[in-house]
């Protein structure tokens, strides 16, 4: 595995914008496989690029304490090779929209696979990382181990922030054993009964690491030792069957091949007009995907019961979450001179009522 460290480059770019800010700001880019996930407005001016995918390499891998720290730029596929060699995985389901992604894109893109209700989340396996600020100073957030310190998890925020806080340089995981057995089920079944079979859900923790309900059918993914998803699977009903989760935690099922896209989070175990042809529902119903839907309306409607909308491609919508002053303020406190990802902060984090970042 190459193994690079840019981090005086990034460092010195970074400082040199200071000086001479260019008109759009600081346009991070580590692999360049997930700027389709999310609309953009334009932002006044064009920004610089700042290349991170020349960062890489494994700066600690450690398996019997589970934890991996890897700089930014690192290729996913090449961590998935070694933590396969070690039987281990990382804790989260970690999506990859090509071979060229990295670390540090899926971790500021902060998107989760079909197993994060089920305590595969992102966000909760991230244990630290180090970052440049937007006043290019080098700076450094919780640990690389399980028991890490009391305070504010600032590591933990740079999940979803979408590089709007600082450029990224290296983040400490969680790993996990791989499990030793996964089965599919499938399920004919109405939409109006998905609220009930939500419920039930509870019952194969902690085997269940997916759902998904497409179509007219609900499919569950089951992992863990042989013994016990064999015992469990006659009881469930359906019968076994065949999905490609990795092409669905990826994006890559035909149904994702739409001109207009949208994600839509809700509460868990919402009814979201499941049975809407255009509709894919994960996590228990509290996310449903949405093609060649109505953005604004979506929006709304999520709005009314407590969620709220992120657009992939399409018209984009208004921030979904009013999250009061602290999300200014905490950009502020990053990124004083709102150098990083201007467009991306403006379409996804700005609220309409407050001024725009410099």
């Amino acid at each position: 595995m190459a193994e690079h460290d840019i981090t005086g480059r990034l460092q010195q770019s970074v400082r040199e914008a200071l000086r001479e800010p260019p008109p759009g700001g600081l346009h991070i880019r580590g692999g360049n496989t997930r700027s389709g996930l999310l609309a953009t407005r334009r932002g006044a001016g064009a920004a610089t690029t700042l290349d991170t995918g020349g960062h890489s390499g494994v700066i600690l891998y450690q398996p019997d304490e589970l934890v991996l720290r890897a700089r930014a730029g690192t290729s996913l596929a090449e961590l998935d090779g070694l933590l396969a060699d070690h039987a281990q995985q990382f804790a989260a389901e970690i999506p990859r929209p090509a071979t060229g992604s990295t670390l540090g894109g899926a971790v500021a893109c902060g998107w989760d696979g079909p197993a994060r209700p089920y305590g595969m989340s992102l966000r909760d396996t991230v244990l630290g990382c180090s970052m440049v600020n937007g006043r290019g100073d080098l700076v450094s957030f919780g640990g690389q181990v399980m028991k890490n310190v009391a305070g504010y998890d600032l590591a933990r925020m740079q999940v979803g922030a979408l590089g709007t806080l600082g450029v990224l340089l290296d983040v400490s995981l969680r790993l996990a054993p791989r499990p030793e057995y996964s089965a599919t089920r499938v399920l004919e079944l109405p939409a109006a009964d998905l609220p009930g079979w939500w419920q039930m859900a509870g019952l194969l923790r902690p085997l269940l690491r997916g759902t998904c309900y497409m179509e007219g059918r609900l499919y569950l993914r089951l992992s863990g030792r042989r013994a016990a998803v064999e015992k469990v699977l006659p009881t469930i009903g359906g019968e076994d069957g065949a999905f490609d989760w990795e092409s669905l935690g990826n994006l890559r099922l035909p149904f994702f091949c739409a001109e207009r896209l949208a994600c839509v989070y809700l509460p868990p175990h919402t009814d979201f007009h499941a049975d809407a042809g255009g509709a894919l529902v994960e996590w228990e119903g509290a996310r449903v995907w949405v093609r060649d839907g109505d953005h604004g309306a979506l929006q709304r409607q999520a709005r009314e019961l407590g969620g709220f909308v992120r657009v992939l491609r399409g018209p984009a919508v208004e921030p979904g979450v009013n999250t009061g002053d602290w999300q200014r303020r905490i950009r502020e406190a990053f990124d004083p001179a709102g150098l990083f990802n201007r467009a991306t902060y403006e379409t996804h984090f700005r609220c309409p009522e407050r001024p725009p970042c410099r």
